[in-house]
């Protein structure tokens, strides 16, 4: 295989949470009175910076940075109750597994809060299998207005001397279609997350998967 660095994000992709999320979503709708999504409507507006998907769906930019700790609590812990029994994606461990067979580094680059992204991958006995864990450290106004998973990316691959050809990185989001592109790797999208397939097919990634054994044939 000519990969040497697997980059996975981890809620909707490795962790089936994408109920959890959107249950996280409408409790903070209910605070800020707007109506609450279905989950189509929730994979067909997601976004990110998160500040779009809130835009999207009735909260304007100066309501939600106004209530920012507000309504970021009643997210986190409305997900926090949702997600706890959350599953990992079928097919995740043997697809790790299989990688680290084949001597390829292990990643996950993640939008999610560094505390609780290694709490959920040590819950599921799966922490020790990556090399590399980036989620975020705060959660603030910068994160709901910015992205920062390039730079993320960029600074590990640059420090361990990944070569961007060697490397792939697979999500369930419009994001990593776009860092695939900035940096020249390949990019793979799933279709279990918080995206819908037709906006993951709009965006340029190389490989659009229903599961994760695909990856073994697309990638070889």
């Amino acid at each position: 295989m000519k990969y040497k660095l697997a980059v996975f994000d981890w809620n909707g992709t490795l962790i089936d949470d994408s109920p959890a999320n959107l249950a996280g979503a409408n409790a903070t709708f209910r605070v800020a009175g707007v109506p609450e999504l279905t989950m189509e409507q929730y994979r067909e507006t997601m976004d990110f910076p998160l500040i779009h998907f809130y835009n999207r769906n009735g909260v304007d930019t100066d309501t939600y940075l106004r209530n920012i700790d507000v309504f970021g609590e009643a997210f986190f812990s409305e997900y926090r109750k949702a997600s706890e029994h959350m599953p990992l994606r079928t097919g995740a461990i043997e697809i790790l597994d299989y990688f680290l067979e084949e001597n390829v580094t292990l990643m996950i680059l993640s939008n999610h809060l560094q505390e609780h992204l290694e709490e959920q991958m040590a819950a599921r006995h799966i922490h020790h299998k990556f090399k590399h864990i980036s989620g975020n450290t705060v959660f603030d106004k910068k994160e709901m207005t910015k992205m920062n998973k390039l730079e993320r990316l960029r600074s590990i691959m640059d420090k361990y001397g990944y070569g961007a050809e060697e490397s792939f990185i697979i999500g369930d989001s419009l994001e990593e279609p776009e860092i695939a592109r900035a940096i020249g790797m390949t990019a793979v999208s799933v279709t279990w997350g918080c995206f819908s397939r037709p906006r993951l097919e709009a965006s340029g990634a190389d490989h659009v998967i229903d599961e994760l054994a695909h990856l073994k044939t697309i990638l070889r």
